[in-house]
């Protein structure tokens, strides 16, 4: 089930990460808590059964979140449009970030398996939620100095 709910909204981050987008600067981190949280809530992070293996696993999986999550934001524009709102548009470099991002994952899915560690799924949504938190706060980030254009024009970052 949770395969399911993390697939469907990828799809919808990816829809809305390609296309021109406003950012709701005040709800920004919302969704990526709202992943980790149930991700932590649904417990089976850790294999009992291999303790310090799997917790290897889960911090090499945040520290990858993280750094994936970063990439995938350094990828997108980002304007302000003059009434100060915050808008971005991902392209095709987003997509092979996302990709990569993607096949990270599974590799590290398979190496667990190969290694004999069982994590509940409660792990994708944890590393999914990690992963949109690193891009969003990078995109916050850039997005701070960016000043309203005079003009009417937008202006890329």
């Amino acid at each position: 089930m949770n395969v399911l709910v993390v697939l469907l909204v990828l799809a919808l981050v990816l829809r809305r990460q390609l296309r021109a987008q406003r950012i709701d600067e005040a709800r920004l981190y919302t969704l990526p808590v709202v992943l980790v949280v149930a991700g932590l809530a649904q417990g089976g992070l850790v294999d009992h059964a291999h303790v310090a293996v799997s917790v290897a696993l889960l911090a090499g999986e945040a520290v990858t979140g993280l750094l994936l999550g970063a990439m995938r934001a350094a990828t997108m524009r980002l304007w302000r449009e003059p009434d100060g709102s915050l808008w971005r548009r991902g392209g095709g470099l987003t997509i092979a970030a996302w990709v990569v991002s993607i096949a990270v994952r599974a590799g590290t899915t398979g190496l667990a398996a190969v290694l004999g560690v069982h994590t509940g799924s409660g792990n994708l949504l944890a590393f999914f939620g990690v992963s949109l938190l690193a891009q969003y706060a990078v995109t916050d980030v850039r997005a701070r100095p960016l000043p309203a254009p005079r003009s009417g024009v937008s202006v890329a970052a």
